[in-house]
């Protein structure tokens, strides 16, 4: 169990160094004066905390800033190569894995197939062989490894590293930080849910450099959600915040594997192809349509596919009434569109914007900015990298009793 630190002059300590440190992470070259100016530090407070990270290399000297008259100040950065990162994001039937620098940036990664449904522990077994296969590639030893952040679908315990409940993987009550920490007992172990993840890089790399307040939505073989607030991720009570994906869209609709019927992932991703598709096949003797996965039917629909097109018509649709509730929900500066199925918005994106911004009781769907994300695919493996590197930069205001 955790408790809130005393006050003490040790603390105090401890939240100066962690602000200093941040400030030159977030800044990446910065002069003395200026974290002084932004951390409100007396200057012979900040020289001994400065001396104090660099002695532990987390910090160095790299240069001078130009002049405009007068001494040059010497600029500070940040050293990313002081250590490394591992980010895993658990998918249906494989996992993808980085290894990172403690800027998040991805130095090598690997995609690793497993069968579906496949027990925690042998994917657990899997992940640790392939951590330290990773680490011997790059000429890395476990000494550099600061922390590892594990993404995955379904409803996540932060706090306890529980997968509480996963319908995709067929997984309830795993607790994955646990059962990989027996394994590799000397390093920080993180889980959240993927999409949120997610949210972190566009946090540091994307959208949410620029609004405080954004809803992040990822469309492809599933549905997901994070809610940003303020700069930070809304997580509610227990964590749940964010099931956008299984929310009713029609009353008694398509049974949807977490056990509900009608849900908004049935038809706003992936899962619609296959459930509307294999019901409409007789309408549509010729198409030539067999998988109904996004990658096929998005390539048929390019092609004039009737059936294909069909589809991708709908299914947009049906993520523009999605988009609307939320915009009236929350009133967000921006609401992000990712995912695997982005690469294909051409397709149905227009359809998203037009339904999403028709009929509403106030001019906030006009407000509300609906745009694509600029991150690439490994997107989410720099937020399972931020999410480690995020936990490790905390000030430590809590103690194990």
């Amino acid at each position: 169990m955790n408790k809130l630190r005393n006050g003490s002059k040790e603390l105090i300590k401890d939240i100066n160094r962690y602000k200093v440190l941040n400030i030159i992470r977030e800044k990446q070259y910065i002069s003395r004066s200026e974290i002084a100016r932004l951390s409100d530090l007396g200057m012979s407070t900040l020289t001994y905390i400065i001396d104090d990270l660099t002695r532990q290399g987390l910090i160095s000297e790299v240069g001078e800033s130009s002049s405009t008259g007068g001494r040059r100040a010497k600029l500070i950065e940040f050293n990313k190569n002081f250590g490394t990162t591992i980010s895993v994001k658990i998918e249906e039937e494989r996992f993808l894995i980085a290894l990172t620098n403690m800027n998040a940036e991805i130095i090598d990664m690997m995609k690793i197939p497993f069968e579906k449904y496949a027990k925690p522990e042998f994917v657990v077994a899997m992940l640790e062989k392939q951590i330290e296969m990773l680490l011997l590639k790059n000429q890395k030893v476990r000494s550099d490894l600061q922390g590892i952040g594990i993404l995955s679908s379904g409803l996540v315990n932060r706090h306890e590293g529980i997968i509480l409940r996963s319908s995709m993987l067929g997984w309830n009550n795993v607790p994955i930080a646990q059962l990989l920490q027996q394994q590799i007992t000397d390093v920080p172990i993180f889980v959240d849910k993927n999409i949120n993840g997610y949210a972190l890089a566009e946090l540091s790399n994307g959208e949410g450099q620029e609004s405080d307040d954004f809803v992040l939505v990822s469309v492809g073989a599933g549905l997901g959600l994070s809610v940003v607030i303020g700069k930070k991720i809304h997580y509610g009570s227990i964590g749940g915040a964010g099931e956008f994906g299984h929310t009713t869209m029609e009353m008694g609709g398509y049974p949807c594997h977490c056990g509900q019927q009608g849900c908004l992932e049935m038809y706003a991703s992936e899962f619609y192809f296959k459930n509307k598709g294999k019901e409409l096949l007789s309408l549509y003797p010729n198409t030539s349509l067999k998988h109904f996965n996004f990658e096929e039917v998005a390539e048929h629909a390019q092609k004039g596919d009737p059936l294909a097109s069909e589809l991708m018509d709908k299914m947009g649709c049906y993520l523009g009434y999605g988009i609307r509730n939320l915009i009236n929900t929350f009133n967000p500066d921006k609401i992000v569109i990712a995912g695997e199925g982005i690469k294909y918005s051409s397709l149905f994106m227009e359809n998203a914007k037009r339904i999403s911004q028709d009929n509403f009781f106030s001019k906030m769907g006009i407000e509300t900015q609906l745009v694509q994300s600029r991150l690439k695919d490994d997107a989410w493996l720099v937020g399972g990298a931020l999410l480690a590197i995020n936990h490790i930069f905390q000030p430590p205001l809590w103690v194990n009793e």
